[in-house]
C-alpha cells in the first residue's frame, strides 16, 4: 500500500498499535517507512503484514499519526486498501486443474527426463507424445508436491520485473524460468520457508512471493503475492509416494493406492512362513545376507482374477543422497555382483498366474559421500508392482534385451494395467556374532604373524651378535699369541 502527502505534512510519521500506543516509521527501504520527495512532498508505504496493519472487514488500514508544518498536535489519519480475494484450487487426482497449453519456452520437465506416458499421467502431468516430453500443468498443485505457477509482467501497474521476484524471506527460491513478461515458479511445498496449516481435512501449504527493491523510481510500491496449495490428506500421501519415487526424497509408510491393496513384507528366512512386524522396524541385517522380500495382494482379494508382477524395485538412503536399482522390469540389476533373485510366486515358479511374488536382496552399504567409508544410515526398498489379468503380461520374464517391438507391444499392453508402489522400511546395515568371530580371527591371526615376525627379527639379530663376539674373541687370541 503507498500514500502520499502534500509538503505541509511533517516526515515524522507515528503509527498505532492494537493496544493504541504510537511508533515511529522510519525512513527505511523495508516492508514498512516514509520517503521525502524532491517536491517536498511525503510518500508512506507499507505492506499488508507490517507497520501494525489492521484487516477491518474486506479493507486493511494503517492508522497513523500525522503532524503539520508549524503545529504540535497530532491528526489521526487511516489509510486502507480493499482486500483481494484470492482463488483456492484443490488438487484432485480427476480431472487434473491447471493449464496443459504451454508453450516451450515455459514448460518446466516433471519427473526423469526419460519418462513413459503412463507414469508421466500419474504425476498429473502434461505428455507431449510428438516431442516425448513430461512437463508441468501451470497454476496447479503438483501431485508430486509442488507449487507451480506463473507471475506476469502485466498483473500489476506499472508492470513489474518478473527477474525480479522471490519467495519472501528466502532470497535464494528465484523463479526456475523468466522472460520479460512472465516469471515461472516450481516450489516444493516443503521447501523455500513454506507454511503448512491443517483445515480439516485439507493440508494447506502457502508461500509468498515479494519484489526486490525496484530499481527504477516508476514503482515506489512492494509488490506482495500470496499463494496456497490445498490438498486433501488421501492427495497428500499419493503425492509422498510419488515424490519418494522421482526426487528421492523421505519414503513415506507402506502403502498401496486404489481399492486393490499390495503390500511388501519382509520374512525372516527364506520358508516365508513368518514375517517382520512394523514394531520391530529399523530392522538390522548384515551386510550380504539375504533379505527375503515378498509383494502380495492383501487377502481376502477382491477379485482372484487379479495376479501381481513386479517390475522396477530400488533402494535409497534416508539422507537422500543415492539411489540403487534392485529390479529392472524384474530382473535383476546386472551391475550388481551380489545380485538379486528373480521374483518367483510362492511355489517358486516365474510364470504362473500369482497374486504373491517373492524375491531376495543381499543386504548391502550405501558409500557415504563425504568420507568414502560404507554409510551406516537407515535405508528404505521401493518397488512397482503391475497389477493384471493376462497370463503372458504377468509372467515374470527376466528378458535384458528385448525388441523394440517387444517393448512397444509391452507398454502399450501396459498402459490398460494398474500399476501400485509398495515400500519397506527403514532397514540397517548390521553385523553379527559370526561377523566378530570373524573379526576377532582375522586380527588373531594378524597378531600371531607379527609376533613370529618379531621373534624371527630377534633371532637373527642375536645369531650375528653371536658371531660378531666369536669373531672378536678367535682375532684376540691371535694378538696374544704373537705378543709371547
Amino acid at each position: 500500500m503507498r500514500a502520499a502527502f502534500g509538503p505541509l505534512v511533517k516526515d515524522n510519521l507515528r503509527v498505532r498499535d492494537s493496544a493504541g500506543a504510537s511508533h515511529p516509521v522510519l525512513g527505511s527501504d523495508g516492508s514498512c517507512g516514509v520517503k521525502l520527495k524532491n517536491n517536498h512532498s511525503l510518500s508512506f508505504f507499507g505492506r499488508y503484514d507490517s507497520c501494525y496493519a489492521r484487516v477491518e472487514g474486506s479493507k486493511v488500514v494503517f492508522p497513523l499519526l500525522v503532524q503539520l508544518t508549524g503545529e504540535d498536535r497530532w491528526i489521526r489519519v487511516n489509510i486502507s486498501c480493499p482486500l483481494i480475494k484470492r482463488s483456492k484450487s484443490r488438487v484432485d487426482p480427476t480431472p487434473f486443474p491447471g493449464e496443459c497449453i504451454v508453450e516451450k519456452s515455459l514448460q518446466i520437465q516433471c519427473g526423469h527426463q526419460v519418462i513413459k506416458e503412463d507414469a508421466c499421467t500419474k504425476l498429473g502431468c502434461c505428455y507431449n507424445t510428438r516431442t516425448a516430453s513430461c512437463y508441468y500443468r501451470l497454476n496447479a498443485c503438483s501431485l508430486d508436491g509442488h507449487f507451480v505457477f506463473t507471475v506476469r509482467a502485466a498483473d500489476t501497474h506499472p508492470p513489474i520485473d518478473p527477474s525480479s521476484l522471490v519467495i519472501k524471506d528466502q532470497p535464494q527460491c528465484l523463479p526456475t524460468i523468466t522472460t520479460p513478461d512472465v516469471a515461472v515458479f516450481k516450489i516444493g511445498v516443503q521447501d523455500c520457508g513454506a507454511k503448512m496449516k491443517m483445515d480439516g481435512d485439507l493440508v494447506i501449504y502457502e508461500v509468498e512471493v515479494e519484489e526486490l527493491p525496484p530499481k527504477s523510481k516508476s514503482r515506489p510500491s512492494p509488490f506482495s503475492l500470496q499463494v496456497e496449495c490445498e490438498y486433501e490428506e488421501s492427495d497428500l500421501i499419493r503425492a509422498k509416494d510419488l515424490r519418494s519415487f522421482y526426487t528421492v526424497t523421505n519414503p513415506p509408510p507402506v502403502v498401496a493406492q486404489g481399492t486393490i491393496k499390495v503390500q511388501m513384507r519382509i520374512a525372516t528366512d527364506a520358508s516365508f512362513t513368518s514375517f517382520i512386524p512394523e514394531d520391530q522396524l529399523p530392522l538390522t541385517v548384515p551386510l550380504r545376507k539375504a533379505v527375503n522380500v515378498e509383494i502380495s495382494i492383501v487377502q481376502p482379494s477382491p477379485d482372484p482374477t487379479l495376479f501381481l508382477r513386479v517390475r522396477d524395485c530400488f533402494a535409497y538412503p534416508s539422507s537422500k543422497h543415492s539411489v540403487w536399482t534392485l529390479l529392472h522390469d524384474g530382473c535383476p540389476n546386472p551391475l550388481d555382483n551380489l545380485g538379486s533373485s528373480v521374483p518367483v510366486d510362492d511355489r517358486g515358479r516365474t510364470t504362473s498366474h500369482s497374486q504373491v511374488r517373492r524375491f531376495d536382496v543381499k543386504m548391502f552399504a550405501f558409500m557415504d559421500p563425504d568420507t568414502g567409508h560404507p554409510s551406516k544410515e537407515e535405508m528404505y526398498f521401493y518397488c512397482w508392482v503391475e497389477i493384471c489379468t493376462d497370463d503372458v503380461d504377468c509372467a515374470q520374464r527376466c528378458t535384458l534385451i528385448s525388441s523394440e517391438g517387444e517393448r512397444q507391444r509391452r507398454q502399450t499392453k501396459l498402459s490398460t494395467h494398474q500399476l501400485q508402489l509398495v515400500s519397506f522400511g527403514p532397514l540397517l546395515q548390521g553385523s553379527t556374532e559370526a561377523d566378530a568371530t570373524s573379526l576377532f580371527h582375522g586380527w588373531l591371526y594378524l597378531l600371531s604373524a607379527v609376533g613370529a615376525a618379531l621373534v624371527l627379527v630377534l633371532g637373527i639379530v642375536w645369531l650375528r651378535f653371536r658371531c660378531q663376539k666369536t669373531e672378536g674373541q678367535q682375532t684376540y687370541d691371535v694378538h696374544s699369541e704373537h705378543a709371547q
